[in-house]
């Protein structure tokens, strides 16, 4: 039976993905407080939760005991330093190899500020995208070479939602993986639902898949 740690359980995305979970997976919910157990999603999926700090190492490490994917959807302040999402990501490999013997494969659900446009620029840096993300948008740009460039080992997948979210969106099942490429502005035009994307994520989970995956619905929802 695979055995999954959710991180950042109680949002949208967190509780997509739950809801998609099927039978056979065994989910253990990573809580700040375990008040929060009551705002879990229901899911066909053997569902436990643990309290833990992922700020603190030892705290990590006895929580990753066991677990063969770690699932990152947590939310950080909008305003974090560039590189706090490669340390979260770090500090998880680092647990899971102590813990484990061998790191767990690490699923991250990315931003859309990390999305690639011509001449070297990556979305966050573009005019249009919201100022008060700014900091998030380029913490994931940083993630994602840090990924892609193979300092965080082989055992992981970065999933990039397109900028427009339709948070009460149906689960449409209509949804498609785009290949990232050095020109990725096109994405920039896509939509999709907290249902669909964390449909996707339960798909690259139990599939184990690796790599940057573009998840969107396939069409453009402007010019």
């Amino acid at each position: 039976m695979t055995r999954i740690l959710i991180l950042g359980a109680t949002g949208r995305t967190g509780a997509a993905i739950l809801a998609h979970l099927p039978a056979g997976i065994e989910a253990t919910a990573a809580l700040r407080d375990q008040a929060d157990t009551a705002r879990l999603a229901k899911t066909a999926a053997s569902l436990t939760s643990t309290v833990v700090n992922v700020d603190e190492r030892t705290s990590l490490t006895q929580t990753m005991h066991g677990f063969d994917v770690a699932v990152n959807a947590i939310r950080l302040r909008d305003d974090i330093a560039p590189t706090e999402l490669v340390a979260v990501h770090d500090r998880l490999i680092e647990a899971s190899t102590k813990a484990n013997g061998a790191p767990s494969r690490i699923v991250t659900v990315g931003g859309a500020g990390a999305l690639r446009l011509p001449d070297g620029r990556r979305f966050w840096q573009d005019p249009g995208f919201s100022e008060p993300t700014l900091p998030r948008g380029r913490a994931h740009a940083v993630l994602r070479d840090h990924l892609e460039a193979g300092d965080a080992g082989s055992e992981w997948a970065y999933l990039i939602p397109p900028p427009v979210y339709r948070p009460e969106g149906p689960t449409t099942e209509c949804w498609e993986r785009v290949a990232p490429s050095a020109d990725e502005t096109a994405f920039t035009r896509r939509a999709i639902s907290y249902a669909d994307f964390g449909a996707a994520v339960t798909e690259v989970i139990t599939d184990e898949d690796e790599g940057t995956h573009l998840i969107s619905w396939p069409v453009e929802v402007f010019e």
